[in-house]
């Protein structure tokens, strides 16, 4: 009963949100756009064609073998430089992981099992 109401009100917090400041100003990270990308338009792990195509502050990384040739990212020289559910590599940030399951189809938890990437 408890987590129920309390799921109501996390609930109506996002909504509320979402209507007085629009999807743009939610968190750029989240685990739907970790495990399902295309559900997470323009922001982190999303799949896209170009920069335009990703959130501000975000760009679209096009290489085949890190970004499976379109995913919204962001640039980074070191791990404090992205969100806490992310780390950086090859100057980007990706998400954090600890095997293959906590990543999107199609992604592996690469580099000593620390980031998901496409192979």
């Amino acid at each position: 009963m408890f987590r129920l109401a309390r799921l109501r009100v996390l609930g109506g917090c996002l909504w509320a949100w979402v209507v007085l400041f629009g999807w743009s100003c939610l968190p750029i990270t989240s685990d739907v756009c970790r495990l399902e990308p295309d559900k997470c338009r323009g922001l982190a792990g999303a799949f896209c064609k170009g920069d335009k195509e990703c959130a501000a502050g975000l760009f679209c990384c096009q290489e085949k073998s890190n970004c499976g040739g379109g995913m919204c990212t962001i640039a980074c020289a070191a791990d404090s430089d992205c969100p806490p559910d992310m780390l950086c590599e090859h100057k980007m940030c990706f998400y954090r992981c600890a095997k293959d399951q906590d990543c999107a189809k199609g992604m592996r938890c690469e580099h000593n099992n620390t980031i998901c990437e496409y192979p």
